[in-house]
């Protein structure tokens, strides 16, 4: 059987580009999120960040980056499911969205943040008739970090169907699973970057597929945004649209009480190993040049 779906009410918001009031993320919103560990924005982001986003896109996609995966490639499917980070470094497109457009401060404040320092950028793109999945997994079995206060900003660049998009088990972040990782290519194209994990953790993959548990998805427009916790379970099919391309943009927001913690197979040593070495000590808050602070409540300047 297929698991059950609850397609909840989405917040709407709307900013403009860095002029006139703050963007505010309502209480119910914020305590939405903590209780659930996932959230919909309808028109959070401006359409000029949409577009200019597209343009970085495309010529990422052309021109990858050191950390890219090509997913459906090293699997040997159909398609294309295109995977990079650290895009903010390359494209002035995705500097301007992190550090211009009203992201940074949303994810500040739906987690009660006074500040927050971006992990990384992520654009995940399933080219049209693509059939691998995103396997269920949470972030933070692969970050880092250490702490509470951390989440990401998944970003629409099209429309996207319900089917195609992002599901999420209802408050599951409040398990705090520590998971066995799963390889986004494939376990019989493990690359062993993290062999070395620690993690003992089972994902409960039965009793999801089961409909055991509560499922949240939405059906996505250009602009809109989801927010999840770290700790939530998430994953998502193939793009069996034969026509439109499915581009997320993520975006992965540290908090107050995030730490250094570089315990054995985590990415930060595959980031190391391609350039991207924070210098960081285990227990120092993560704010460097690898991960600049984006927002500060009450300061203008960062911007």
């Amino acid at each position: 059987p297929r698991p059950r779906t609850t397609l909840s009410l989405c917040a709407s918001f709307s900013s403009g580009a860095g002029t006139g009031p703050p963007p505010c993320v309502a209480p119910e919103l914020k305590a939405q999120f903590w209780e659930d560990g996932v959230v919909c924005m309808r028109k959070a982001v401006p359409m000029e960040y949409v577009a200019s986003l597209r343009v970085a896109c495309e010529r990422n996609m052309k021109d990858p980056g050191p950390l890219c995966d090509e997913h459906s490639a090293a699997a040997g499917t159909a398609g294309r499911f295109h995977d990079d980070q650290f895009l903010w470094r390359r494209h002035a497109e995705c500097r301007d969205f992190l550090f211009k457009s009203p992201v940074a401060q949303i994810a500040a404040e739906i987690m009660d943040s006074s500040a927050v320092n971006i992990l990384y950028d992520h654009l995940l793109v399933k080219e049209p008739g693509t059939v691998a999945p995103t396997p269920w997994h949470n972030d933070y079995s692969y970050w880092q970090i250490t702490g509470r206060h951390i989440c990401s900003v998944w970003l629409a660049l099209d429309h996207v169907k319900r089917e195609s998009m992002v599901t999420y088990v209802k408050g599951s972040h409040a398990w705090e699973l520590m998971h066995k990782i799963t390889n986004f290519s494939g376990e019989s194209s493990d690359d062993g970057r993290y062999t070395a994990s620690p993690n003992q953790d089972d994902i409960p993959l039965d009793a999801i597929e089961n409909g055991e548990y509560e499922l949240l998805g939405w059906d996505m427009e250009p602009g809109d945004v989801v927010v999840h916790h770290g700790w939530t379970l998430h994953g998502a099919s193939g793009n069996a649209d034969l026509e439109t391309m499915r581009r997320g943009y993520a975006t992965r927001w540290l908090g107050d009480d995030i730490r250094f913690d570089p315990r054995p197979g985590t990415m930060h040593f595959n980031w190391v190993e391609k350039g991207f070495n924070c210098g960081l000590e285990a227990g120092d808050k993560m704010e460097c040049d690898l991960f600049p602070t984006v927002y500060e409540a009450g300061r203008v300047d960062l911007k």
